[in-house]
């Protein structure tokens, strides 16, 4: 089949509908076994439902589920079987009609078309994929509004960004021809890119704004960075940068994007040393994210392997700490930035600390130096 095919397969998902919204565990789903395939977890085309996967889900789950969703990676895997390009194969006694739920005893593995294979194991074509399959999450409004509360943004200020997008913004670009429906209609990250560029030039934009105090420059610049976080966008171009370094071996390639998706021997090590969250010391290990002290893009490729230049957190932990709303001094105790709203929100308190070791010190004072947004 040709890409546009599955392009159009992606974008068009069979999803429940229970409650109104759509459930994001198909999305999930694909997008882990995109990103286990992009870091030779999966190397042939037999896709399991091991501790890798789930972990991945849960990783991706974490940051699309609403309400009531539940995280139940089994769901998807047996499911996405009616989509077309996913299959099932079966252990004896079992088969496709007969089984109307995944069970271990059932399911052996599953396998998608050849082709669609062969598309995702290409960085450059699983990142339209992924971008695809944000056109499924229908409900953007809604997951910004909880993104923003989730980087420890108070309520007041969740409400006057999305209004600020679905609302003024939005109004500014229609009146002048240059959009038909609301901002967070867009599902891709790239086109809304271009309708950011188109605003910020907005005369009425740029008075508003102004006047604002830059609140509509942060609700723009926000909404960049969720739906970027929704495409990955970050995490694909530093798999692009590593798969193009001529001087590192097939080997070295692997460890690096295996390190740069949370998974692999750096992850293990994360887990060794910390045994559950480094600040909360919360111990479910799969709805952990393994992340870097000193970003992976400012990394030499020795740090970026560096156990020490690793935290094992919560996901709106990470996102604080990504972000620069919070930091560590060289003892471990938590800074918290004033730009953080609402600390509390996210489990946050001024008392936090972690036990940290010397090596741990240089990666800190990079993170309070650089990233750190200050108090």
């Amino acid at each position: 089949m040709a890409l546009e095919y599955y392009l159009d397969r992606f974008q068009n998902l069979k999803m429940n509908k229970a409650g109104g919204k759509k459930s994001p565990h198909k999305v999930c789903m694909l997008l882990a076994v995109m990103d286990l395939i992009q870091a030779g977890n999966i190397s042939t085309n037999k896709i399991c439902l091991n501790q890798a996967l789930k972990e991945r889900f849960t990783y991706h789950f974490d940051n699309l589920a609403q309400g009531a969703n539940k995280n139940t990676p089994e769901t998807p895997f047996f499911h996405l079987r009616s989509e077309g390009f996913w299959h099932l194969f079966f252990n004896d006694g079992y088969d496709n009609t007969s089984t109307s739920r995944y069970s271990v005893k059932a399911v052996s593995h599953a396998y998608i078309d050849d082709e669609l294979f062969s598309y995702m194991k290409s960085y450059i074509v699983s990142n339209e994929l992924k971008d695809a399959l944000v056109s499924n999450l229908s409900d953007l409004a809604t997951l910004y509004h909880q993104w923003l509360i989730d980087i420890g943004k108070s309520e007041k200020t969740a409400k006057n960004y999305l209004g600020a997008i679905r609302g003024s913004i939005s109004n500014w670009l229609m009146d002048v021809g240059e959009l038909e429906a609301p901002l967070t209609d867009i599902n891709s990250y790239r086109e809304f890119v271009g309708y950011e560029e188109k605003a910020r030039k907005l005369e009425q934009f740029q008075i508003c704004d102004s006047r604002g105090k830059g609140m509509y420059s942060a609700a723009l610049s926000h909404y960049h960075k969720f739906l970027a976080d929704l495409s990955q966008v970050d995490v694909n171009a530093d798999i692009k940068q590593v798969m193009t370094d001529k001087t590192l071996s097939e080997t070295e390639k692997t460890i690096l994007v295996n390190t740069r998706v949370g998974q692999g021997h750096f992850r293990s090590k994360l887990i060794q040393m910390w045994g559950g969250c480094a600040i909360t010391g919360y111990r479910n290990t799969q709805l952990l994210l393994a992340s870097h002290i000193k970003p992976w893009r400012d990394s030499s490729n020795e740090e970026r392997l560096d156990r020490f230049n690793g935290l094992l957190l919560l996901a709106n932990l990470d996102k604080a700490f990504d972000l620069g709303f919070i930091s560590f001094d060289d003892h471990g105790k938590v800074l918290i930035s004033s730009y953080l709203e609402s600390p509390d929100m996210i489990g946050l308190k001024e008392d936090m600390a972690f036990s940290i070791m010397p090596d741990h010190r240089p990666y800190l004072r990079y993170h309070r130096g650089e990233l750190f947004k200050g108090r």
